[in-house]
């Protein structure tokens, strides 16, 4: 009678890939769909920040990337929960930008100021984005008393 060892070292098992036993329990505890750990950064975690406001939310852990890359510490994404609020209730976030700043991402002063859907219609009736940019020297007449 023949061992299950020298049964395995005996027949050709060359391109199987078997599982530890700590790899099924592993499994069945988290599912398939879990993280893969980076081999140097391990969950590889950054900080995720509002679009708008730039309020920390939460984290996002990201695991093995491309190339086992590290994680940016800081990512923009998604919407705070008071930026939300307004945006749902059809107002308008308005960000203050430094004055003469174009593009698609000006730098921003810090100041933000959201306003009511009754306002957004009174003030900016042209504008139909829930967010814009508005250059300090409109932004500090209009909303410097109520943001420091």
């Amino acid at each position: 009678m023949t061992s299950a060892s020298s049964l395995a070292t005996s027949t050709k098992l060359d391109g199987l890939k078997f599982k530890t036993k700590k790899q099924v329990k592993t499994e069945k505890i988290m599912g398939k769909k879990s993280i893969k750990l980076s081999p140097k950064h391990g969950l590889n975690a950054s900080i995720t920040h509002c679009e708008c406001c730039g309020r920390e939310i939460g984290i996002a852990l990201l695991g093995r990337l491309k190339n086992d890359a590290e994680a940016p510490m800081n990512i923009a994404m998604g919407l705070c929960e008071d930026c939300q609020k307004v945006i749902n209730a059809k107002g308008l976030m308005i960000i203050e930008v430094r004055d003469g700043e174009t593009g698609p991402n000006p730098y921003r002063t810090g100041r933000i100021t959201g306003i009511t859907k009754d306002a957004k219609e009174r003030l900016f009736k042209d504008i139909t984005s829930p967010i814009c940019y508005m250059e300090q020297k409109m932004f500090e007449p209009m909303f410097g008393k109520f943001c420091k």
